[in-house]
């Protein structure tokens, strides 16, 4: 039940967040400001982690997520004004910024919280309940956001979305318990406690994140094209929802995926999981360049990408359990606080190739953005190979229960 509990704040958080990262893409003016305001999001979120993961070990779990709930509520009420006024693009991408700060300290907390709250025998498990709960409520975010965006269809939807999650915060807030005492201040910082495994792990990581940057961008360019069935559900529904459900789609099946390989990870082992994934993950993006090159649509392309897709649902949580089962406990949030660093770093990244890609290629984006994100997974596939090499026995099975 606490372990259940500690999954709440991010359930509400990436509501916001998937609605937000949708909307933000739509009410922009621009490509390149789209491009801008999205990237600020996740840039400032890998700072804000560097911060949240050493105040949860020292100033709390729960008092660390209060603070950034609260800030974050404003800046995202602030954020909602920006678009009702057409703000300048800097003014719009500084509060997005602040938003992205804040939902640091709530990832960051609640991941560290999750990791307390499980043990070396479960915590493939517990990684993976998180995951399902970080990436579905995103896609439950980014539906909510279509609807709402064709509903009002312009700023009134993103200060819906501001409103509900500053009343949604007092729901767990007075509930949450705190995981662990507070440790003392002294410490040191991310860099210098990380495990060796995360340094050979963290590239794949990051090409993970990147592409979900460039899915993110996605629905300003995506056009929903296809005979029968696509095009019923399009003339009913509308655009702008189908495409809502697509993301839905595809992060649910990626969240269902973190709970089978989080446990596969605890009874398998956590490498050979990994790997697993990394396998499923290349396997996925060709099919999925192959399937658009043939004139394919993107609902054909992503329906046949989908079992492969599932497969790189085992990257995650597996990663996350190898880096937790190594984390010294005094210093857990802190090193915990790297998923939000990569999370940040990879979306901000995705971002902005999203919107340059997008510039570039205006006759086949689609296409395009596929290509990048194939690319980016090759290379940083390519250098994690090379630091496996480097740092040879840094990865190593943590934990196996036949």
């Amino acid at each position: 039940m606490r372990l259940a509990a500690s999954y709440v704040p991010i359930l509400i958080a990436r509501i916001g967040s998937g609605a937000s990262a949708f909307l933000v893409v739509k009410l922009a003016v621009s490509d390149l400001e789209a491009g801008i305001v999205m990237a600020a999001y996740p840039f400032l979120e890998a700072l804000g982690a560097l911060i949240a993961g050493r105040w949860s070990d020292t100033l709390g779990r729960k008092r660390t997520l209060m603070m950034g709930y609260i800030a974050r509520s404003l800046a995202m009420l602030l954020l909602a004004w920006a678009f009702f006024v057409n703000a300048v693009t800097l003014h719009k991408a500084v509060l997005n910024g602040i938003i992205g700060l804040t939902t640091a300290f709530i990832l960051t907390a609640s991941l560290a919280m999750a990791t307390d709250l499980t043990e070396v025998r479960n915590r493939g498990l517990g990684m993976g309940g998180f995951e399902f709960i970080n990436l579905a409520s995103y896609g439950v975010g980014y539906l909510v956001g279509s609807a709402l965006y064709s509903i009002f269809q312009g700023p009134a939807a993103y200060l819906t979305v501001a409103l509900l999650t500053v009343f949604a915060t007092p729901v767990f807030a007075k509930y949450l318990p705190e995981t662990r005492p507070v440790a003392p201040a002294g410490g040191m910082f991310l860099l210098s406690v990380l495990p060796p495994s995360a340094v050979v792990l963290l590239p794949v990581w990051f090409a993970l994140t990147t592409i979900i940057g460039l899915g993110m961008y996605a629905p300003r360019v995506l056009q929903v094209e296809g005979g029968g069935i696509v095009s019923h559900v399009v003339s009913k529904v509308g655009e702008n929802l189908v495409v809502g459900l697509l993301f839905i789609g595809a992060l649910a099946l990626l969240g269902a995926g973190a709970i089978f390989f989080g446990r596969l990870a605890d009874k398998w082992g956590r490498v050979k999981t990994f790997r697993l994934g990394l396998m499923g993950g290349l396997s996925a993006l060709v099919v999925l360049n192959i399937s658009l090159h043939f004139g394919l649509g993107p609902v054909e392309s992503i329906a046949i990408t989908a079992p492969l897709l599932f497969l790189t649902s085992a990257i995650g949580p597996s990663i996350l359990a190898l880096i937790g089962d190594e984390a010294d406990i005094r210093y857990r949030g802190t090193i915990m606080g790297i998923y939000s660093v990569m999370l940040g770093l990879g979306i901000g990244v995705g971002s902005l190739l999203g919107g340059l890609v997008a510039a570039a290629y205006h006759q086949a984006e689609i296409n395009a953005l596929a290509t990048a994100a194939l690319g980016v997974y090759a290379a940083m596939t390519a250098l994690h190979l090379a630091l496996s090499k480097a740092y040879q026995g840094a990865v190593r099975e943590t934990a196996r229960i036949i």
